[in-house]
């Protein structure tokens, strides 16, 4: 499974940026949201602009400033990352596999 939300959300609340999900945010939803549509859905154009809205949307509610490059940049990231964990739990499930030890 991608997990591209959830890449996007820990990208978020590490440095620079300290946006950390909070008891009344969607932050959490949204990344779900996002894990369970796919990475290939994240990238299409209109996954891509689903979540541009999303990151506009909570901009606008904590009166942070929106660039829509650098938060498609930041997207790009996070799928990149939830990709490359998805490849090494792959390769480590079938190293497991060929040892006869449960992945």
């Amino acid at each position: 499974m991608c997990s591209a939300g959830t890449e996007l959300k820990t990208l978020l609340a590490g440095w620079p940026f300290r946006i950390v999900a909070t008891a009344d945010c969607k932050c959490t939803s949204r990344a779900r949201y996002m894990d369970t549509k796919g990475c290939d859905w994240c990238e299409s154009p209109e996954g891509m602009a689903e979540i541009m809205g999303f990151l506009r949307e909570a901009a606008e509610e904590r009166g942070l400033p929106f660039l829509d490059l650098p938060a498609r940049l930041l997207v790009r990231r996070a799928i990149a990352n939830a990709r490359k964990a998805e490849a090494k739990r792959a390769k480590e499930a079938e190293a497991a596999a060929a040892e006869g030890r449960p992945a």
